[in-house]
């Protein structure tokens, strides 16, 4: 980190302080379309991410798939994500951030356009995997570092508005992809997805960028053996964390248009409580943003996260469309939350330099659980023919989350004190 003194608290980057000043926002704005085109961008990834959910139906009765081989499609892209995120996002602490966006960009596209075209399975699971790794994986931490460096007083809102753009993805993909399968078949909802994002990343190509330059800035710190292994040991717990959390939200982020459909015996119903989920997430995370600015990302990591696990242990005991619509909206705006309280914890403990290799590290563990979740909640509804069995594991594995979030809290680590002193002190400067 920067230079420490012999209060404890580290000096502001350069960066940082003139961000501080308005300066960059002030002389062209160019915060703002930073953080618009980091959004679009988001919106993009998450949304490529989601759309197996409406796409699974369709496929499997084509092709005569299994819900299991279907799922593994997304459990392989987000094992992408996984993989290629750790290895991506320490890139991203020296690699200009154009080219990464260039990389992704091409990943994300080509693995759409690829499965418009597959006749087996090896193919479609491929391409998911493609999609994760050499896709969205790319551009991830770029897109949270970049916009958040711009306004370092206000990170939470910023990292909460990005983020929610990943939730409306979610959510209006697969919309839009559901009216263009039925319109003109599967095959061709990929290819009109696959333009669609094509479009939307060359528009945010140009503008996305660091406030001090295309790289991601170098810091000046001196080697802190006791502050690294304070660092290293919260990365770890967050990591833990991250795949018991992912793992809870993979079963109904996959599966929850298809149970909330056989449920209420109406497939629009489910698609519409995904949306559901998913606007109200968009809602979440930038309201969680705010809140982490206010009491500390970690405790509002912890609040979101309560809400998440609470949804889904009550959704297997709810059986009427408006309970699910009600229910898709409280669980959309705590899982949401989730995403961005944990990225800002993430960079709560360690500098803006080092935030690439961090977060890649926490979400290699998230994305796994995401992938866990996901296959899981497919193959045990293969052998229970029910989707109860799915929803109890995914409560149990947000209840461990709970519990190490309540860990972290406890034991109150030397990154997350040093960080809430830093905080009380920009306030009471302000």
């Amino acid at each position: 980190m920067g230079n420490q003194g012999t209060t404890g608290f580290i000096d502001a980057e350069p960066w940082e302080r003139a961000a501080r000043q308005g300066s960059a926002f002030s002389q062209s704005g160019r915060g703002t379309l930073v953080v618009l085109a980091a959004t679009v961008a988001m919106a993009m990834g998450f949304g490529g991410l989601g759309l197996i959910s409406v796409f699974m139906g369709p496929m499997e009765a084509d092709l005569g798939w299994s819900r299991s081989d279907t799922s593994l499609g997304y459990a392989l892209s987000t094992a992408g994500m996984a993989i290629g995120g750790l290895f991506w996002g320490r890139l991203s602490d020296r690699m200009d951030v154009r080219l990464l966006l260039a990389i992704g960009a091409a990943g994300m596209v080509g693995s759409l356009l690829a499965m418009s075209m597959l006749k087996s399975l090896l193919v479609f699971w491929i391409a998911h995997a493609a999609f994760g790794g050499f896709g969205f994986s790319v551009v991830y931490s770029s897109l949270l570092s970049t916009s958040g460096e711009w306004y370092p007083e206000e990170r939470g809102l910023v990292t909460g508005l990005v983020t929610a753009g990943g939730a409306l993805g979610q959510g209006l993909l697969p919309f839009l992809a559901s009216f263009l399968i039925a319109a003109f078949g599967w095959r061709w909802a990929y290819v009109g997805i696959g333009c669609t994002l094509l479009a939307a990343l060359a528009l945010a190509f140009p503008v996305l960028r660091w406030p001090q330059g295309t790289t991601a800035p170098a810091t000046n710190s001196a080697d802190n053996p006791e502050k690294d292994r304070a660092e290293t040991a919260t990365i770890t717990l967050l990591a833990v964390a991250a795949f018991l959390c992912c793992m809870c939200m993979g079963v109904p982020v996959v599966h929850m248009a298809s149970f909330i459909g056989s449920v209420c015996g109406s497939p629009s119903v489910g698609i519409n409580s995904l949306v559901i989920a998913m606007s109200a997430g968009a809602v979440g995370r930038v309201c969680c943003g705010l809140i982490a600015d206010r009491i500390g990302p970690l405790k509002a990591y912890g609040i979101a996260s309560a809400i998440q696990t609470a949804c889904v242990m009550i959704f297997p005991i709810v059986g009427d469309r408006v309970s699910f619509m009600v229910l898709s909206a409280v669980f959309g705006f705590g899982f949401a939350g989730n995403m961005t309280c944990l990225s800002l914890c993430v960079r709560q403990a360690v500098p803006a330099s080092r935030f690439g290799g961090a977060i890649g590290a926490v979400m290699m563990l998230a994305w796994a659980g995401m992938a866990s979740g996901g296959y899981a909640g497919g193959v045990l509804f293969d052998l229970w023919l029910s989707y109860v069995p799915s929803f109890l594991v995914a409560g149990l594995a947000g209840i461990m989350n709970l519990a190490v979030i309540f860990a972290l809290t406890t034991m109150g680590s030397a990154s997350f004190r040093f960080s809430e002193r830093r905080a009380d002190r920009s306030t009471q400067v302000t």
